[in-house]
């Protein structure tokens, strides 16, 4: 277990960094489960996120990093085919 005394519903915010891909800033937050899981989350735009886990916060980040780039290329392929506007780059927190 990561934290004891914690909620059920809650979750706790242990670590904080920024990577960047494609000149975009992402903001990369790694969170403890009550039931002892690690997970990393990233707002990819407005109601999209990138959610991964794993059993130790260096694991949950290893993965999430190696992942995130996938996820933002299938994403703007994706916007690219159905001829969607892109979203403007940035920082994405």
């Amino acid at each position: 277990m990561c934290a004891s005394g914690v909620n059920v519903d809650e979750e706790m915010l242990l670590h904080s960094s920024e990577m960047e891909v494609n000149g975009e800033v992402f903001n990369i937050k790694i969170f403890c489960s009550t039931a002892g899981r690690f997970f990393a989350k990233t707002c990819l735009g407005e109601g999209d996120f990138i959610i991964t886990d794993g059993p130790s916060l260096p694991e949950a980040l290893k993965k999430h990093e190696d992942l995130l780039p996938l996820a933002i290329g299938t994403r703007e392929l994706t916007q690219s085919y159905l001829g969607s506007p892109r979203r403007p780059k940035g920082r994405r927190l």
